[in-house]
């Protein structure tokens, strides 16, 4: 792509200033090759080739089709600030990120990059801006669920396994990664997306001095936490997020047991929050987590919790530090009276208009109920068997040895895949709050 014109090539050979104008890359998996320049008229067919062609503040239009990287391997790295725009047609003339999709599905049986991510971000501390926009991430197809166990009636898999577990069906068990990790810095948004059936974290990123924005995206089916973001300055306010008209649904725990994670949001340290017109429900935990603050009692963070939608989060809407272990608040009770608290390591400056579910008529046919059911009857139990007279034990008490017993573990459904059509037919569910169809 040509990135000069012949002025500023004149203005070079004389030793002029010049500002290096942006370039526009083409991507299409069906028609592209890495050997064409990137034109509309010769696109790459691979992503992560543009990626590394484009320069600081250039454009990527990518058309309908599965981008996995090189090779397919199931990695997309970014190490520069882009503006990367999926969704398009064939032939670039038209774009729409429901009837074109720009997928990111890793394959089945994938065996690599085990510590990173599918879309794996390295930007240190620059200044400038990034957007990540109309793209479909879903890691059901990387990730292995055991045949029957924890399968409610109506779902295709059963619980998700974490590695180094494998289902009797695979031989290389999940890729227990997130979908985007990293260091993220400047003006970096991620819009008109979804996250689906992310192994570890829908977004997990350490962002640096700048405004990370995740606004108008899908996340369902996530385990630990849909979005968890992080400062990583010294200075603690020189990050800040801004979680607008995001719809966040069945947001798992750690593991089965349910008794740790399953966050729709989860506000960190030296990082501000603005969190508003989302759906946050249907959480193992809670909808929007707070409990974690600075080690300075003195330094505070601040957050604006307006105008979303809570409902069926399964221990709490919100979790804040305070009231024993944790404070755990519901939005028909007391949200509105978290200005006046002093929590521990937060100012909530703004918190209005929150409200709870009046009606389910707008979810009635786009959410997976199958799925739903299981998700509202999720339960873990332990069966211990002991026998203190059985002649294994006794022999181990006359040797001076522990005593053995047995623990027989169920669960009914835990991180089960959610179904891909399902999860698109979320944008635009419910008037007023979460993620809206994309223009």
């Amino acid at each position: 792509m040509k990135r000069l014109s012949l002025l500023l090539v004149f203005a070079i050979l004389v030793g002029g200033a010049f500002t290096a104008e942006a370039a526009e890359f083409y991507v299409n998996k069906a028609t592209g090759k890495n050997s064409f320049d990137g034109s509309q008229a010769k696109p790459f067919k691979n992503l992560q080739k543009a990626i590394d062609i484009a320069a600081e503040g250039d454009t990527i239009h990518v058309a309908e089709g599965n981008y996995c990287g090189i090779m397919d391997k199931g990695q997309i790295k970014l190490n520069k600030q882009l503006l990367i725009l999926g969704g398009y047609a064939p032939d670039f003339s038209a774009r729409d990120i429901i009837k074109h999709r720009t997928t990111v599905i890793p394959p089945s049986k994938i065996d690599t990059i085990r510590d990173d991510a599918v879309f794996f971000i390295e930007q240190g501390n620059k200044e400038g801006k990034t957007l990540i926009d109309g793209f479909i991430f879903d890691q059901g197809e990387t990730n292995d669920y055991h045949a029957v166990e924890g399968k409610p009636e109506g779902l295709d898999t059963g619980m998700y396994l974490i590695p180094p577990r494998k289902s009797s069906a695979s031989s290389f068990g999940s890729a227990n990664i997130a979908i985007m990790k990293g260091n993220t810095s400047g003006d970096f948004t991620v819009s008109n997306c979804l996250f689906n059936n992310a192994a570890l974290y829908g977004i997990w990123v350490a962002h640096g001095k700048g405004t990370f924005t995740a606004k108008n995206n899908v996340f369902v089916a996530n385990r630990m936490a849909a979005m968890e973001i992080r400062g990583r300055m010294v200075d603690p306010h020189a990050a800040i997020a801004n979680i607008i008209d995001n719809t966040v649904l069945f947001t798992w725990s750690r593991t089965k047991e349910m008794d740790d994670m399953g966050y729709g949001v989860r506000g960190m340290t030296s990082c501000d929050y603005v969190v508003q017109g989302n759906i946050l429900a249907l959480s193992t935990f809670s909808g929007y987590d707070n409990t974690r603050i600075h080690s300075d009692a003195k330094v505070k963070k601040t957050v604006e919790l307006d105008r979303n939608l809570f409902f069926l989060n399964k221990q709490a809407d919100i979790v804040a530090p305070g009231g024993g272990m944790f404070l755990r608040l519901w939005v028909e009770e007391n949200f509105e009276d978290l200005p006046d608290l002093d929590v521990p390591g937060t100012t909530f400056t703004s918190v209005s208009d929150n409200v709870g579910l009046t009606s389910a008529e707008p979810l009635k046919d786009v959410i997976n109920k199958a799925y739903l059911e299981g998700f509202l009857n999720a339960s873990y139990k332990e069966v211990t068997s002991y026998d203190a007279n059985s002649p294994a034990n006794a022999f181990r008490r006359a040797m001076g040895m522990n005593q053995t017993g047995s623990i027989q573990s169920s669960v009914t459904m835990w991180a089960n895949r959610y179904p891909l059509e399902d999860a698109i037919k979320l944008f635009g569910a419910v008037e007023g709050f979460g993620a809206k169809l994309p223009q």
